[in-house]
């Protein structure tokens, strides 16, 4: 029989415990239900999160987690990634446990409506131990993490505000500033021709404006998860911590602490990342990139008229945090000014807790909210997404990490723009960008030559394609 070594240890703390943040934590993780068989187990875990959501009206979404799990076998040091089955789990009562068609995690979600706090008991998922080359005898070790996501559901919607934003996606035609309407996820025509796709090109931050925008290229029409926060340093620490000492120390940006014990000094607040290292944490989730479209629709929402130069949060109504209280805790909040809904330039000059304009009380304005419920798409850190500006960018398939790396600890998996093809979207702390760069629609770095390695004010927010 396999031998179990369990962990009952908190594996993936998306935000710490506080009531104006959406918690995630795992709890009381073990096997049980060996079948030597058909050689598989069945991992056992609590999961909690505060202000879950599911909703048919209006913005018709859920939020939920991405859960996956790692292993590793007794006398080794090399974590891997688990292969779950997609039948075979038990869900706890309200809860629906959606395995992926990879096996490479599962999403987690209210089955019927209704708001407040998620505390679901006795969740057990199926682990095909075997698929894994893992021996009925062997003695394991294993970690279940958690990030919360939110669903972005199929549908057409608008590119581009009308506004003043830089390079924004347009109609073609000469003298056109009219949004371009997304309504299917076939290939797009771009050119500057009426009913085309189309951008400017000023600063050459927007790109080639060639095309088309091939059919499997993700444009943001059919659903997909995207993460409800930028990655936070705990979530990325704790990445580092479960990679072998070369691969850690390949993605590392300068965390505290000695591998495999690398602490976040901050632990709730955003993780300033490059684009490489964004990739490689990407592929070990078994998640992908954004792209440019994605962040828009996520954004904007569904069949959403937009407002022109808007933020994340559906209109222009901008003002700047300058100072938090509880600095640094997993109590961070807003201290000035008391209207605060957005962190960028140098106002107040560093990155803060993840979620941290959201309260009991906020609206979506307030809060600095996407209308699918995913905070800081305008300001905190860059949104870095795929994009449409050259024809790397346009050669993303959407494909997902397998929750491996290559020998350099860098991401593996085919089309993904790892040497360029990424752009900068929504803004950023502590930088001298325009302000028109914080609007949703603006593409002042549609594409971007700034060097893959270098660690800069960019965040880490991942998708999912919807199954």
């Amino acid at each position: 029989m396999m031998k179990q070594q369990l962990l009952a240890a908190f594996a993936a703390l998306t935000l710490a415990a506080t009531a104006n943040a959406n918690n995630v934590q795992v709890s009381n993780i073990s096997l049980s239900g060996q079948d030597v068989a058909a050689h598989f187990s069945l991992v056992n875990y609590n999961i909690t999160w505060d202000n879950g959501w599911r909703t048919s009206t209006n913005e018709n979404n859920y939020d939920g987690a991405w859960i996956f799990v790692k292993y590793r076998k007794a006398n080794t040091s090399e974590w891997r990634h688990a292969t779950l089955n997609t039948t075979g789990n038990t869900e706890p009562g309200g809860a629906t446990i959606q395995v992926t068609a990879d096996g490479k995690g599962a999403f987690m979600y209210r089955s019927t409506n209704g708001m407040g706090t998620v505390n679901w008991t006795g969740a057990k998922i199926r682990w095909n131990y075997g698929a894994d080359n893992v021996n009925d005898n062997d003695s394991v070790e294993i970690r279940v993490f958690a990030t919360e996501m939110v669903l972005v559901p199929t549908g057409t919607y608008y590119l581009g505000s009308g506004g003043s934003g830089n390079n924004e996606f347009r109609k073609g035609g000469t003298g056109s500033i009219a949004p371009y309407q997304v309504t299917s996820a076939a290939a797009i025509t771009v050119g500057n021709t009426a009913t085309n796709l189309y951008y400017n090109n000023s600063g050459s931050g927007g790109g080639d404006q060639a095309g088309p925008i091939p059919a499997t290229f993700p444009n943001g029409y059919n659903g997909y998860w995207i993460m409800k926060y930028e990655a936070s340093q705990q979530q990325y620490t704790d990445f580092l911590n479960h990679l072998d000492a070369t691969k850690a120390t390949a993605n590392n940006p300068g965390l505290s602490g000695v591998h495999p014990n690398l602490t976040a000094l901050q632990p709730e607040r955003a993780m300033g990342i490059s684009w490489k290292m964004s990739l490689a944490y990407a592929d070990w989730a078994g998640m992908r990139p954004a792209t440019e479209m994605e962040y828009e629709k996520a954004c904007r929402g569904v069949n959403i008229p937009p407002v022109a130069s808007e933020y994340a949060w559906g209109n222009t109504t901008l003002s700047g945090l300058t100072g938090v209280s509880n600095l640094g805790t997993t109590n961070e909040a807003v201290s000035s000014p008391a209207s605060a809904n957005c962190n960028y330039l140098n106002n107040y000059g560093a990155v803060v807790r993840c979620g941290i304009f959201a309260n009991d009380t906020s609206d979506r304005s307030k809060a600095g909210a996407g209308y699918y419920g995913s905070m800081e798409l305008t300001g905190n850190l860059y949104e870095l997404t795929v994009s449409v500006g050259n024809a790397n960018g346009r050669g993303f398939t959407g494909l997902h990490g397998d929750g491996s790396l290559n020998g350099d600890g860098e991401a593996n998996v085919t089309n993904w723009p790892i040497v360029n093809g990424y752009s900068l979207r929504g803004g950023a702390v502590g930088t001298s960008f325009v302000a028109n760069q914080l609007q949703v629609s603006d593409r002042t770095s549609g594409i971007t030559t700034v060097p893959v390695t270098q660690v800069a004010n960019y965040g880490i927010r991942l998708a999912r394609t919807a199954e």
